[in-house]
């Protein structure tokens, strides 16, 4: 039998306590439905190689219940990782949101071009290949000029960013292209990594609250806070906050059109390798797509994500195949300064 969600959330740090601690294959944790109520699900990669090392340390099963509220553990065979694509600009697509778009609408294929060259040039990106991501939304920012809002990994290349010097292109090139340069970065939120040994019960966890960063448009670049056309969805008017068992959906540069189900709440999420290192996320949401669908793949990353009458819930940012991972937008807009558009 579930419980109350109340119970659930007064038992979660316990609970990502207990869990993590068990089993070193278990990425995530959080508030679910447990038949007509409410429990805790763990997510665990069972093809996760674990040192031997930490699996010494992991001497018990994960429990069935915490404070008598039930948990459930889903099994996958993939990591949780960066919804991040690196791709070849030339590529030929049937995704719309791949080509170049004017004007700007949210969905978009988006490169930071400085960073992929700084990148490039010190070996860490395959010569012909760029790194991509997705334009989430457009916000305010608070000194009232507009930007794009997606991801740190995908406007400020995980924390290597250079506030008002990159360059943004949509959808993206090898070289800096001028008709393509549609904003600067402008901030980010920088991420934080843990010890490659973290797990909660041993209180050497940094917390990150959101992956994220916004870009400034130039000026004389005509954005519209909707998609495009042909998609016919609600254009991101309001915000919202994710509940279990909200319908949504997200358009992004890789998989378009999607539609999904929030899963799970109040997540506790890691740990995911960034460049810094690994990162943990508190209290993020979870989406499964609908009927058996993938909700979202590589180069997703930055998708808004929707309900289905138009409101705003959180950014996407990571996934294992099966299960996406997304910030709250108002944790996001809180962190930049800024206001949806």
């Amino acid at each position: 039998m579930g419980v109350t969600f109340q119970a659930c959330e007064d038992a979660l740090e316990k609970a990502v306590t207990e869990l993590f601690d068990a089993d070193p294959q278990i990425q995530a944790v959080g508030i679910a439905r447990h038949q007509d109520a409410f429990g805790f699900k763990a997510v665990k990669n069972e093809a996760k190689i674990v040192p031997s090392s930490a699996a010494a340390q992991a001497k018990k099963r994960p429990p069935k219940a915490v404070h008598k509220v039930p948990i459930t553990i889903e099994t996958v065979a993939a990591d949780i990782e960066l919804q991040l694509r690196v791709s070849h600009p030339q590529v030929a697509s049937f995704v719309p949101e791949r080509g170049l778009v004017r004007p700007l609408v949210c969905g978009l294929q988006i490169q930071n071009v400085d960073d992929d060259d700084r990148q490039r040039k010190a070996g860490a990106l395959q010569p012909g290949f760029i790194i991509i991501g997705t334009l989430g939304c457009f916000v305010t920012l608070a000194d009232g000029s507009s930007a794009i809002l997606s991801n740190n990994h995908v406007l400020a290349g995980e924390n290597r960013g250079r506030k008002g010097k990159d360059r943004i292109l949509q959808p993206g090139n090898l070289t800096f292209t001028a008709a393509q340069h549609v904003a600067t970065l402008t901030d980010f939120v920088a991420l934080k990594p843990s010890p490659a040994n973290a797990r909660p019960a041993r209180g050497n966890v940094v917390f990150n609250a959101v992956d994220a960063a916004v870009a400034k448009l130039e000026q004389g670049v005509v954005f519209s806070q909707s998609y495009l056309p042909t998609r016919r969805q609600p254009v991101p008017h309001g915000l919202a906050t994710a509940k279990v068992g909200d319908k949504v959906f997200k358009i992004g540069r890789t998989t378009g059109l999607t539609p999904g189900t929030i899963t799970a709440v109040g997540v506790v999420v890691g740990p995911i390798g960034y460049d810094p290192g690994n990162c943990w996320f508190s209290q993020q949401f979870e989406i499964v797509g609908d009927n058996g669908t993938m909700f979202s793949d590589h180069g997703d990353s930055g998708s808004a994500i929707v309900s289905t009458t138009g409101e705003v819930l959180g950014l996407l940012y990571a996934g294992n195949g099966t299960h996406t991972y997304a910030c709250p937008i108002q944790a996001v807009l809180a962190a930049l300064s800024c206001t949806l558009a």
